[in-house]
């Protein structure tokens, strides 16, 4: 038995059919609503929540865990709506002139952009960006690599959303696919086997290999490019970085960091790296966080201490309703600074707070501490929340400890710290430093390269000879596998502190 659905956004209304025990889920990502589902729909995240409506019954249900048994009004706040607002990319939309075009494009697990060249002279036409359309099916790749094995037209499904999403990009831009001589995509190695509608699943299960490394030895789909990858989880969005930087043609020494939902990191310079990559989780993106959000509006992107008093910024100038990776970080250093979350990751209670904090915090039904940012109570961090920034703050620390050590190098000898990726080019160094997630020693040398993967599919596609750079820059990386490793999991253990506690 069929049953009528109206679906319904702030921008729009779609009105469709389901069987009956069909999730309210899998109705909203058929008819195209980008909605937030970091667990891909397992009902872990608690982010899919939606206004279930039925005859005069009104109520907010998890979408993945609630089922269509009636004609039902769903109400949802889809997180595509548009531009990234919070990103340099998203106001730099110009129509194209010149039919000698390509585009080169940084595919992202959270955020896709692409920009439009004119090959005619090199110039940018222009670039969009937005949320990953993927969303819906999981925050990571694990995620979407399982909802493919799950689903048996998971991988078709995934392809057909992202390939759908470049023809939105690309109308924005004033142009189309069938208009570009090439398309250059540079990302993660699960992201660009869905692109290419390949299987990921061998890449999450071990011993992580992939089906393609995107070399040119594979089958080639016309028109399309794809950065190189050097391993399962060393994709082509760090070797498009590696070539945008530059390292490989200096003598200097250089640590190269990526950071979201993975870590992927590389040491080295002209002589080769030594690359690894480390599973920092969600967390930095907003996902599994109690209040976490992409950088949207409405999302806190950074937190400062004035005396006694907490300020913040919100994207958009609007009421806060969530706090995004940005803004995590600087809270969560703040927090370290007044010794509100302790050395070893405990959020203090009322009672233990320094004086003059007590009005941000109240206690759990479990003892824990809550510390409420905003006046209205709407923006929180949990203890659980605190437990999963320290997790993916570990992880990362003890990748570029286990690298040095690998690779033999010193934290001296390292010339500079590049940090790649949207993430990274919000987050406060200082604050991420605050927290032990970058060597304190590193602290003064950092430079941000801001979406490196992309300025590095732009060189591939402007620079005759960048590709072949690209080959053999992805040829002289070593790679390093973590899991499992005893020196990695021995120095996560010793990265979990914040700081060290006083006797």
């Amino acid at each position: 038995m069929s049953f009528h659905v109206t679906i319904r956004s702030s921008v729009r209304q779609v009105d469709t059919s389901a069987e009956e025990g069909e999730s309210l889920l899998s109705v909203i990502r058929r008819e195209g609503f980008a909605v937030t589902a970091a667990c891909g729909g397992r009902g872990a995240c608690g982010k899919c929540t939606v206004m279930l409506i039925t005859g005069e019954k009104k109520r907010r249900v998890l979408s993945c865990r609630s089922k269509v048994t009636c004609d039902c009004v769903i109400l949802t706040e889809e997180i595509k709506g548009g531009a990234i607002l919070y990103d340099k990319y998203a106001a730099q939309e110009t129509p194209a002139v010149s039919r000698e075009l390509a585009a080169a494009m940084d595919l992202g697990t959270t955020t896709v952009v692409v920009e439009l060249i004119d090959l005619s002279d090199g110039s940018s036409r222009g670039t969009a960006a937005e949320w990953n359309a993927q969303a819906p099916y999981g925050a990571d790749v694990i995620s979407r690599a399982q909802y493919c094995a799950e689903h048996s037209d998971g991988l078709q499904t995934l392809k057909n959303v992202i390939r759908r999403q470049t023809e939105e990009l690309l109308k924005r831009l004033g142009t189309d696919r069938s208009e570009l001589k090439t398309l250059f995509v540079a990302g993660n190695t699960i992201m660009q086997h869905i692109y290419a509608g390949l299987d990921p699943l061998p890449i999450a299960r071990a011993p992580f290999t992939p089906e393609a490394y995107f070399t040119g030895d594979e089958p080639e789909e016309s028109g399309i490019a794809y950065s190189p990858c050097v391993a399962g989880y060393v994709g082509g969005d760090i070797t498009a970085g590696l070539l945008a930087s530059g390292l490989f043609d200096r003598e200097e020494c250089s640590l190269y960091l990526d950071i979201g939902t993975n870590g992927e990191m590389a040491i080295g310079g002209a002589e080769g790296f030594i690359c690894c990559a480390v599973a920092s989780g969600p967390a930095f993106e907003g996902a599994g966080i109690a209040c976490g959000m992409p950088a949207l509006e409405g999302t806190v992107s950074h937190v400062y201490l004035e005396g006694k008093d907490l300020r913040y910024e919100v994207i958009g100038g609007v009421p806060a309703k969530g706090i995004c990776g940005s803004g995590l970080i600087d809270l969560l250093a703040i927090l370290c600074r007044l010794r509100i979350v302790s050395g070893t990751g405990r959020l203090l209670g009322p009672d233990e707070a320094p004086e003059g904090f007590e009005k941000y915090l109240e206690e759990d039904k479990n003892g824990n501490g809550v510390f409420y940012l905003t006046e209205d109570h709407r923006v929180f961090l949990t203890a659980s929340d605190v437990r999963q920034l320290q997790l993916a703050k570990a992880a990362v620390a003890a990748g570029i400890q286990v690298l040095l050590k690998k690779s033999g190098i010193c934290v001296d000898d390292l010339d500079r710290l590049y940090i790649a990726g949207g993430f990274g080019n919000y987050m406060d160094p200082d604050s991420a430093a605050d927290i032990g997630m970058l060597p304190e020693k590193l602290r003064s040398r950092i430079v941000l390269l801001g979406n490196a993967s992309l300025t590095g599919a732009r060189m591939t596609l402007t620079d005759r000879g960048a590709r072949d750079k690209l080959l053999n820059l992805r040829d002289a990386c070593r790679y390093v596998e973590l899991s499992g490793d005893p020196d990695f999991n021995e120095e996560f253990t010793e990265q979990m502190y914040f700081y060290e506690e006083d006797e």
